[in-house]
């Protein structure tokens, strides 16, 4: 609205004016868009972190801006030169930057697509909370109206002849008065132009149009208060003004103070029923933040699995080329004795086919390889063009440590698990949720009965506050009371919330039973994938023996074709079987630390194990009470 000063000049008096131009400023000035996000900001993170007190490794400092520690690919070390050990099929990658475990999943928290939605989603979810605690504090209201107003109306003014006419009679009068005596042809004369007026119409009353412009304005500032118990208290002070500009100069103005109160005494009475929308949206900003530390969890496991999954299969196209460069020797070994005769051609074609068949695995574990390296670009949130290659020194490591196996049995880790698991937490907190909307329920069956109070204060004299006249306050108190006779609807809604607390019971006891599964069944993947490693070990063990064997009968001529073939497949698939096994104990040991709801996840992404001796006591202590977690890395 465009208002100009001389408007609100006539519009309010000075002391309204002050109060409206403070108010105009006070608006304007908290109108900008940042100023705006950064309250919004600030009072989401603080949301979040108060209830990160009641979340066991919830992310600190939780923010859904952009790290400014982003990690460049350009600052990061590069290859050197082409790993030849990787065949001929694959590109030279010399020049290519080089990420480790720990960049990958840094990269990943900070730039993968639907990890930076699950962190918008625990924000949105705050978010809404600043709204519904907003709603239980004083929310003030204010507005200025005002208008230059213009009307006509027809008005009847008496007539000038009339008028003359009585004057002149009251001239005769006063002349006779004066000379004594009658004048009666001046009373003559002025009776026959009274008639002659008459007949001619003019003494008849004249009707004229008549323009008025005013000025009208008014301002209203007004508080309102809703309490938990569902009583709500309102204020208002409202100021009119009117001044005419035309005709008779003149202005008027008033002010009045108006209270309200209406308190629910029976249907919607009491903290526990009328805050119910606040305490359902706290308990759902609890659970999302549940949810995101949880998946926090899920997310590194998965980065972890995918990274050692492109350096499982780099290493399957290093031994499937190993495989075929020792085939391919072998084959113009045995191609020379064949040409001495010491070789028959069904030996060397044996041969030759073992070689084929080998190079047509090398070439799909490449496939394999460049399609893993891609969808893992797309994971951390990098371009498929993005020329980047994985630390082979993370797996090299991992060999280099052998297996870090966790001695604890499974019923211990259930236990800890039905302790320390946030989402089941959510589980069983939803059925006390469910509890509770039953009494709100069985509340809205009751009918409404609501005490209700008001007053009304005007000024007296001039318009000022101070000139408000209690004495003549106009006031009411008394109560509202509706049967609510129609109550298909809330009986409907009591039926159905019973329904739910059995629904959200039976959730809780299949989340429980799911997580008892689960834990039941990482432990039985973690001692399977220990089983594996020790077998895929010894079989390496086995498998170079018989290739060394096999490599000197064939120097000595001795060796046959099919034994040669054999070795040297089974030293293959064996390595692969190692490399395989090893990662799989990592990530199923990863797994089972998430399963068991103790694997904790730092602001870098990077993940934290608790040691056992303290995660064997987790199943006494609520997930508030947790141990502090340990640095893996």
């Amino acid at each position: 609205m465009n208002l100009t000063h001389k408007t609100l000049f006539y519009m309010t008096s000075k002391r309204n004016v002050s109060l409206l131009l403070a108010s105009l400023l006070v608006f304007y000035s908290g109108c900008s868009t940042t100023g705006h996000r950064q309250r919004a900001d600030a009072e989401t993170y603080d949301i979040i972190t108060e209830k990160s007190d009641a979340v066991p490794g919830a992310e600190p400092d939780f923010s859904i801006e952009p790290s400014k520690d982003f990690l460049d690919l350009s600052s990061l070390d590069v290859l050197a030169a082409a790993d030849e050990s990787l065949g001929t099929e694959i590109a030279s990658e010399a020049g290519f930057a080089i990420i480790n475990l720990e960049q990958a999943i840094q990269l990943a928290t900070r730039q993968n697509r639907s990890y930076l939605n699950a962190k918008e989603s625990l924000y949105l979810q705050a978010l809404s909370l600043t709204l519904d605690r907003h709603r239980y504090t004083p929310i003030f209201s204010g507005g200025v109206d005002a208008a230059l107003r213009r009307s006509a109306s027809d008005q009847t003014a008496p007539s000038v002849f009339n008028e003359a006419m009585t004057g002149a009679g009251a001239v005769i009068g006063q002349l006779e008065q004066i000379t004594g005596t009658e004048a009666e042809l001046l009373r003559a004369y002025a009776s026959v132009v009274e008639e002659a007026g008459a007949a001619a119409g003019l003494d008849q009353p004249r009707a004229r149009l008549v323009e008025e412009r005013r000025v009208t304005g008014g301002t209203t500032l007004g508080v309102d208060k809703l309490m938990r118990g569902g009583g709500r208290i309102a204020a208002a002070l409202t100021t009119d003004f009117l001044r005419f500009l035309t005709g008779e100069p003149r202005a008027a103005s008033g002010s009045t103070l108006s209270l309200a109160l209406t308190q629910p005494l029976l249907r919607g009475a009491g903290a526990d029923i009328a805050a119910e929308r606040l305490t359902q949206a706290e308990r759902d900003a609890l659970y999302a933040l549940r949810d995101y530390t949880h998946y926090r969890k899920e997310f590194a496991v998965n980065v972890c699995a995918a990274y050692y999954s492109v350096l499982e299969q780099r290493d399957i196209v290093r031994n499937n080329w190993r495989g075929l460069e020792n085939f391919r020797m072998n084959v113009a070994r045995e191609r020379a004795f064949s040409e001495e005769g010491l070789r028959t051609q069904a030996e060397l074609g044996r041969m030759v086919q073992a070689q084929l068949d080998n190079e047509n695995r090398y070439i799909n574990a490449v496939r394999r390889y460049q399609e893993e390296l891609d969808s893992f670009k797309i994971m951390l949130g990098l371009s498929t063009d993005a020329q980047i290659v994985l630390d082979d020194g993370d797996l090299a490591r991992l060999r280099e440590q052998g297996l870090d196996h966790p001695a604890i049995a499974s019923e211990d880790a259930v236990s800890v698990a039905l302790a320390a698991r946030l989402d089941l937490y959510n589980d069983r907190d939803r059925v006390a949720d469910a509890e509770r909307k039953v009494r709100v329920a069985a509340n809205a069956l009751k009918p409404q009965l609501d005490l209700v109070a008001g007053a009304d204060v005007a000024t007296k004299g001039d318009n000022s506050p101070e000139r408000l006249d209690f004495n003549r306050m106009d006031w009411s108190a008394g109560f509202d009371f509706d049967p609510v006779f129609d109550k298909k609807a809330e009986r409907n809604a009591y039926r159905a919330a019973l329904i739910d607390l059995e629904r959200a019971g039976r959730q809780a006891e299949l989340a429980q039973d799911t997580v008892k599964l689960e834990v039941r069944a990482a432990w039985r993947n973690l001692e399977q994938a220990r089983r594996n490693y020790e077998v895929a070990l010894e079989s390496v063990r086995l498998s170079e023996r018989r290739v060394e064997e096999q490599q000197l009968l064939a120097e000595l001529g001795e060796a046959t074709a099919q034994d040669q073939v054999d070795a040297q497949n089974d030293l293959i698939q064996s390595q692969n079987n190692l490399t395989s096994a090893i990662i799989s104990h990592t990530i199923a040991r990863l797994g089972f630390w998430r399963d068991m709801g103790i694997l904790f996840i730092r602001k870098d992404g990077l993940w934290q194990e608790t040691p056992l001796p303290q995660a064997a006591k987790l199943e006494e202590r609520r997930p508030a009470d947790a141990a502090e977690p340990r640095d893996n890395f």
